[in-house]
């Protein structure tokens, strides 16, 4: 539900972007005045606005069928919120894809797009699916197209303002230059501090969205569970899931999503025990009242309260989550599933979880650590450039300068490697178990690996989608495929990576919080003895050697030459 969006708004703010930056190169060259390039950015956001949805509707894979044909009961859920609320129906479609995800688009509410995937439908109970459309259908309610498409306009235009202000400058050094100056560097620091702004609009929204999911399904608990199987991964097939099986095996005949015992076997089940045992677990309420509240079952377990607050930990305590969610459109996971907690509290509901962990430590000593490793190429390369500085100015250095602030860089990004990348890689880990770790971000990995079956790609529906979903017994993550060229990843995505959906394969890698979870893959041995491997390690590797030799060959032989 949140990575799905996410990429699709930056699949289109590239696209754009690329037009943009031509656009404005060639109004530059042509030396054309001001207001031609705020009409040509006005004509781009307005392109956008229009063509978005058709672009959206073009790279993604989705079929468009009626509600009733996925879940009747979804559909009467639809149904009935439309009329409620006074909501156009929105256009239904379908993506053949396990990664659960759903996301809305369009021009406004009149022309609203909601689509989902399988994932989505064979993993999440009854209320919880209807709480994750009743999100999206919170986003066609408060007409956020049109909202974010206007305050996208504000960043933008504030940038242009301090392009122009440029241009001012470069022909003038009079006294209005001077204005200009002070005007374009205003004009800066207010488009980056509105960037943020937008962002946080962004943020703010999905509160909104996931408030009115809790509104009109009169459980906001079902949207909390929702988060925790889609945000965190800690979900996988169904089995022994009670009456509320019956829908998502009629969903699953409709698409051929595989289920898991005969319709009795399920029937004959109930998980009212594993409810009570999750509201004892967390003592907040009393387990006479925790039948209707459930907290639903996935395999090889019921989602307990004790995985879900180990799932929060990281981003409630790990400084790294707060780094992220600045930059970030959507708010993290733990803190919508506090404000869905605070509204059931506030409907007089008793909730399903509350968050009582208590820290054991201060992590901000390892993303100290973590941020300068991180910067050290960074801290090398200024080092070599000052000690090169030196090296011209005193000892009148030519190519052996170049040589110590090579040698520094690459000394710098091979100390970083080697904290970033170790291989360790016979330790086998499940997904709920890497979930679990506190200590861990993009810097700081976790090598492991993991055991399961490619449900779908780490975009459901994009045809050139490289990275892979992995499921096992308890969860799912993302499997991130890197190589070294870009194109690489694109042709493996649009040529390879549909193929290997529905094998069961073993994936080697590091496991990495940013903040969603993943496992950067090395290699994946799938059950038929293929092999797919990620090139972007050695290579990396090789170059950073390659600096450090070529950067001490340089210094070695200016210091020889000066010798003799």
């Amino acid at each position: 539900m949140l990575n799905l969006y996410l990429r699709s708004f930056m699949v289109l703010a590239l696209l754009f972007g690329l037009l943009f930056g031509v656009g404005m190169a060639v109004i530059t060259y042509l030396d054309a005045p001001i207001w031609i390039a705020f009409v040509f950015a006005l004509g781009i956001i307005l392109l956008q606005y229009l063509l978005g949805p058709w672009v959206l509707q073009l790279i993604y894979k989705v079929e468009w069928v009626e509600p009733a044909s996925v879940d009747p009961e979804l559909a009467a859920f639809i149904e009935r919120v439309c009329e409620d609320k006074n909501i156009p129906h929105p256009r239904f479609g379908l993506i053949r894809d396990g990664n659960p995800n759903a996301f809305t688009f369009g021009h406004y509410p009149g022309d609203a797009r909601l689509v989902i995937t399988t994932g989505l439908v064979d993993l999440l109970g009854s209320e919880e699916r209807q709480a994750v459309v009743a999100h999206e259908l919170g986003h066609i309610a408060h007409w956020d197209f049109v909202v974010m498409t206007i305050a996208a306009a504000v960043p933008l235009l504030l940038y242009l303002l301090f392009r122009a202000t440029l241009r001012g400058r470069g022909g003038r050094r009079s006294e209005g230059g001077g204005y200009a100056a002070l005007v374009g560097l205003v004009s800066y620091v207010v488009y980056i501090i509105s960037h943020y702004i937008v962002l946080l609009l962004s943020r703010v929204r999905e509160y909104y969205a996931d408030q009115f999911a809790g509104e009109v399904t009169g459980n906001p608990d079902a949207l909390s569970t929702a988060l925790v199987k889609v945000a965190y991964g800690l979900a996988s097939a169904p089995k022994d899931q009670g009456e509320e099986d019956d829908t998502r095996t009629v969903a699953g005949r409709a698409f051929g999503i595989r289920s898991h015992g005969s319709d009795s076997e399920r029937r004959g089940k109930k998980q009212d025990d594993a409810r009570m045992v999750a509201g004892r677990a967390f003592g907040i309420f009393d387990p006479k009242v925790a039948q209707s509240l459930a907290l639903a079952s996935a395999a090889g377990g019921a989602v307990t309260a004790e995985t879900m607050e180990s799932a929060m930990k990281w981003d409630l305590w790990n400084p790294w989550a707060l780094f992220f969610e600045l930059s970030s459109s959507h708010p993290l996971p733990a803190k919508r599933i506090r404000a869905l907690e605070r509204q059931s509290e506030a409907c007089g509901q008793p909730s399903s979880f509350s968050f009582q962990a208590v820290q054991p430590e201060s992590y901000w000593d390892e993303f100290l650590v973590d941020v300068i490793t991180n910067y050290l190429p960074a801290l090398g390369l200024i080092l070599g450039l000052g000690l090169a500085a030196v090296a011209v100015f005193t000892w009148q250095f030519t190519f052996g300068a170049a040589g110590i602030a090579l040698l520094l860089l690459s000394l710098g990004a091979w100390f970083k490697r080697r904290f970033s990348y170790r291989h360790e890689f016979s330790e086998e880990r499940s997904v709920r178990s890497l979930i679990d770790e506190v200590k861990v971000s993009a810097v700081r990995s976790i090598p492991c690996t993991i055991e399961g079956e490619i449900i779908g790609r780490g975009v459901p529906g994009l045809f050139y989608s490289d990275d892979l979903v992995m499921q096992d017994q308890g969860g799912f993550i993302v499997v991130d495929y890197r190589q070294p060229i870009r194109l690489l990843e694109f042709i493996f995505g649009w040529t390879k990576a549909e193929s290997l959906i529905g094998r069961r394969g073993r994936v080697e890698g590091w496991y990495r919080r940013a903040p969603r979870p993943y496992v950067e893959m090395r290699r994946l041995y799938l059950d038929n003895g293929e092999t797919v491997t990620s090139y972007l390690y050695p290579v990396v590797q090789f170059f950073v050697y390659a600096g450090m030799a070529v950067g001490a060959i340089l210094l070695a032989i200016e210091m020889f030459v000066s010798l003799v």
